[in-house]
């Protein structure tokens, strides 16, 4: 999923200027980075672009777009970041026209002094919706920008253990102005214990605290977990367990267990595999670090959380499971994830669950044909009104190289939900879609 930023005349002139003080950052380094740059454009038709029950409006849309991803490694310093700058004409004016600008990952490492002091700075953005209730369509989309900065400090004890001390400060912005933004110090205290080559122990302790809440009720969090990471025979068990308390100024603390649990595993009956299960306290400005992150899965990144008004304190526990295999000329995965939100002031609890199954086959070495299918069940616990419903999606889709940098895709898409308590939102699309793009760097 991407985030996307609606752009008016005055923030074009404003996205123009950051741009060129991040080109001049980087200008210093091009010269040794690895630099894609990708030209891509598309039109697509719906028939019920609003998604609607009754009243549907078709919509043809073209798109422009560029894609950048720039990395550069060296022996003190290293970064990464990707950039897309998209322009998308409606012609129906069902949504209106908007140049958007979108941004993966991005990190920037310097050795101070090697070894011992480093300066980290990350910038995710993260694209949010302005109601989970409602439907994911431009107008309900919503943007948020953590920004992260400080120093990392690792003192390596003896051979077999190392201590680090890193502080963050960390600034939220979110595009929705009932959201809050927040400013706030996050502090963490790592230790690791090599006990041999394939295992190793942690201990974790982090401390984080508001420091400005657009003037709401401002927060301490405290966590403290235990981890190890082993090597096992074709994969890895990274496991972390411990306890996250959040302490709000004017209210009763909410407390709970942390857990971190991913394992990795292939050529287990043929098929590689991947679990994860994540459960944590956050606070609703920040979000979790799992929404940073590129969902594994499309149809958990389709569930996206909301940019909720006030400041909560939301519970997560998320559950991720696929597995795939490449046989022959074919390849297919089947994965399913589960999870649930637990807000503590507002009615926004939520469990959804989904599966999702894609097949994909080399047709010749020019041609590759696939097909998809999501499910998505979505129950609002705090919505009587909506209850739970069903969101199914078919999706056909192929690609074509034209040549080594040159490709041509397409797509044909239905879409549909269904809800027994309303009726008003279900609703039925179909939509198709061509794409030329020319990776030219």
């Amino acid at each position: 999923m991407k985030a996307r930023i609606k752009i008016t005349n005055s923030t074009k002139v404003k996205l123009l200027f950051k741009s060129a003080i991040l080109l001049l950052f980087i200008a210093p380094f091009v010269s040794g980075a690895e630099l894609t740059a990708i030209l891509s454009s598309g039109v697509e038709y719906s028939n019920n672009a609003s998604q609607r029950t009754t009243a549907t409006l078709d919509e043809v849309t073209q798109t422009l777009g560029l894609d950048i991803l720039l990395q550069e490694n060296r022996k003190h310093f290293n970064a990464d970041a990707s950039f897309n700058l998209e322009e998308v004409h409606y012609y129906n004016g069902v949504f209106a026209n908007q140049t958007s600008f979108t941004t993966g990952f991005g990190l920037f490492n310097l050795d101070i002094v090697e070894d011992f002091l480093s300066w980290r700075t990350s910038f995710t953005r993260t694209e949010v919706l302005g109601d989970a209730a409602d439907s994911d369509t431009p107008d309900n989309r919503e943007q948020r920008s953590i920004t992260r900065t400080g120093p990392l400090v690792s003192f390596r004890l003896n051979q077999n253990s190392i201590l680090s001390m890193l502080t963050n400060f960390t600034v939220v912005e979110n595009s929705d102005e009932a959201a809050v933004d927040s400013k706030r110090i996050i502090s963490n205290i790592f230790y690791g214990y090599d006990f041999n080559s394939t295992t190793r122990f942690s201990l974790n302790s982090v401390y984080g605290e508001i420091l400005d809440a657009d003037g709401q009720e401002e927060l301490k969090r405290t966590n403290f977990n235990v981890g190890m990471l082993k090597q096992i025979s074709h994969g890895e068990l990274n496991f972390n367990f411990g306890f996250t308390q959040t302490r709000p100024e004017q209210s009763d603390s909410v407390s709970g267990n942390f857990f971190d649990v991913r394992l990795t595993r292939n050529q287990l009956l043929w098929h590689d595999w991947v679990f994860q299960y994540q459960e944590d306290i956050s606070d609703s400005s920040i979000g979790f670090e799992a929404e940073e992150a590129s969902s594994e899965d499309s149809s958990e990144a389709n569930a996206g959380s909301a940019a909720t008004t006030g400041l909560d304190i939301v519970q997560s526990r998320r559950l991720y499971i696929s597995l795939s295999r490449l046989l022959g000329l074919y390849q297919y995965s089947v994965s399913g994830f589960w999870r649930n939100e637990t807000y503590k002031i507002q009615p926004d609890d939520e469990k959804s669950r989904g599966l999702t199954l894609s097949i994909n086959q080399n047709v010749t070495q020019s041609l590759r044909a696939g097909f998809l299918y999501e499910f998505t069940l979505n129950d609002f616990v705090d919505r009587p009104d909506i209850g739970k419903e069903k969101t199914g999606t078919y999706r056909f889709n192929g690609q074509y190289d034209l040549g080594v940098d040159m490709s041509l895709s397409a797509y044909i898409q239905y879409e549909g939900r269904a809800n027994s308590n309303n009726q008003v939102r279900e609703y039925e699309e179909m939509a198709t879609g061509i794409t030329f793009s020319w990776e030219f760097l």
